[in-house]
Formats: structure tokens, C-alpha cells, sequence
């Protein structure tokens, strides 16, 4: 009886029925590879939080597969767009139905935030965490790892529900030791309860919400060790433009 197959291999075959891709090429596609979820779910796990991490791994693999299907897509437009237009647009339709389909069976809603919601409520049990502990960096290196460098996607995001409820309530009560580490840990978080507490009614508050995410970074950076926005020009030049070039004491 033959071997079950890998589930990338399984992928792979689906991928190049659907695109007439050669097998050695979709499968390259499907290789996994270590993201900043996947490192930010070991940390997790490292630290006790197994539920979170079992969470973000699950959410990490269908949006890993999702997005197999649209880079898919793309891989036929970029061969054929000039020469069988046609081709493209029937395959890119079936991939994107793909992608829809492998979100939904799960709950997330392709045209949403849905599934950055989820890692970005894993980033703030991290931080949470590392608040606790005398030198979380770590930990707070891989939250940091997991924010996009644009304030306003992150506002976006960090606003958005994911498929269950989820409060940033116990950011208030959050205590812990001294170190420069563990309080800006801590004030990583509390700023994350107050993005995600802001509404979505207009620009005012979707540029509130990104300059607290702006916070959010500067913070989770201080407490990785990091120089604050290092890496992240977007991210600085919202600080510069919207936000008067400075981080709110708080």
C-alpha cells in the first residue's frame, strides 16, 4: 500500500492540475519554510503559551497554503500574460477560488484582516508574557518580527477581530519586574489595547490607531534590545509626518 503523501506534495499535485505547471515547480512552491508566525509560535510554545502557539501554527498553515495559490496564479500571468491572456485569466480565476476556498473552510474571509488579527493577538501574549519576566527579549523580538512596516495596515489589523473575540482587557493589569526590558514590554502591549480599542468610523481614527502601532513597534523594539524602528523607514516616516517625530510618554 502506498505511503500517505506529505501534504505539500498533495498541494503541489492539486496546484499543477489546476495550472499545467510542472510538478518540480509547484512543489518548490510548496516547500515549507520558516516564517515569522512559525517563529514567533516556537517562542510562544517555549514560554508555556503551547495553546497560542498551537493557535498561530494552525492559522499560519492555511494562510500558507492560501497564498500558494494565488503565487501560483501569478506564476502563469508572468508566463503567459502577453501570449494566452486567456489562459491567464481562467487559471488566475480557479487559483483565486482556491485560495478563497482553503480560507473559508476555516473561517477567515479573504477580503479581511482576519488572519493577521489572529498572529497580531499571538504578538501581544508575547509581549504580555515578556512583561513578566525579567529579560523577555526573545519573546519580544518575535512579536516585533510579526508587524508589517506600515502603520496604517497595522491599524487595519490590529482593529480587526479575527474568527473568535479577542480583548487586549488584561493589558490593564499587566505587572511584572523593573528591567528596561520587562517595562517596555508591558508598554508594548498596553498600546496594542489601546489601538485595537480605537473604532473604525473614519481617516482620523485609522491614522489614531497607526500612530499607536507606531508605539506598538517602538516599544516591542526596546524591549527586544533593539534600536527603536530600526529597519523600518514606513514606520519612521509616519512617526516624522503624523506624529510630530515623537513617542507619547506614557
Amino acid at each position: 500500500m502506498p505511503k500517505k503523501q506529505p501534504r505539500a506534495a498533495q498541494l503541489a499535485r492539486q496546484i499543477q492540475a489546476v495550472t499545467g505547471l510542472p510538478y518540480t515547480r509547484c512543489l518548490k512552491m510548496c516547500e515549507p519554510s520558516e516564517g515569522s508566525w512559525v517563529r514567533l509560535a516556537r517562542e510562544l510554545r517555549a514560554a508555556g503559551l503551547t495553546e497560542a502557539a498551537d493557535h498561530l501554527l494552525a492559522a499560519d498553515a492555511v494562510t500558507t497554503e492560501a497564498s500558494t495559490w494565488f503565487e501560483a496564479g501569478g506564476q502563469i500571468e508572468g508566463l503567459y500574460y502577453y501570449t494566452d491572456n486567456p489562459r491567464v485569466q481562467r487559471t488566475y480565476d480557479a487559483c483565486s477560488d482556491a485560495a478563497d476556498a482553503v480560507l473559508n473552510r476555516v473561517g477567515f474571509d479573504r477580503h479581511s484582516w482576519d488572519s493577521d488579527a489572529e498572529v497580531y493577538h499571538a504578538a501581544f501574549l508575547a509581549l504580555s508574557k515578556a512583561g513578566t519576566l525579567p529579560d523577555g527579549r526573545t519573546l519580544a523580538r518575535a512579536a516585533l518580527d510579526v508587524f508589517a512596516d506600515d502603520a496604517t495596515w497595522c491599524s487595519d489589523v490590529i482593529r480587526s477581530k479575527g474568527r473568535a473575540p479577542f480583548t487586549y482587557d488584561t493589558a490593564a493589569g499587566l505587572t511584572g519586574p523593573g528591567s528596561p526590558t520587562a517595562v517596555a514590554a508591558r508598554k508594548a502591549a498596553r498600546a496594542m489595547a489601546r489601538a485595537a480599542a480605537i473604532p473604525f468610523h473614519g481617516d482620523e481614527e485609522w491614522y489614531e490607531a497607526a500612530g499607536v502601532m507606531v508605539e506598538v513597534m517602538w516599544h516591542a523594539a526596546e524591549a527586544a534590545g533593539l534600536p527603536p524602528l530600526e529597519g523600518r523607514p514606513n514606520c519612521q516616516d509616519h512617526l516624522r509626518v503624523f506624529m510630530d517625530g515623537e513617542i507619547p510618554q506614557r
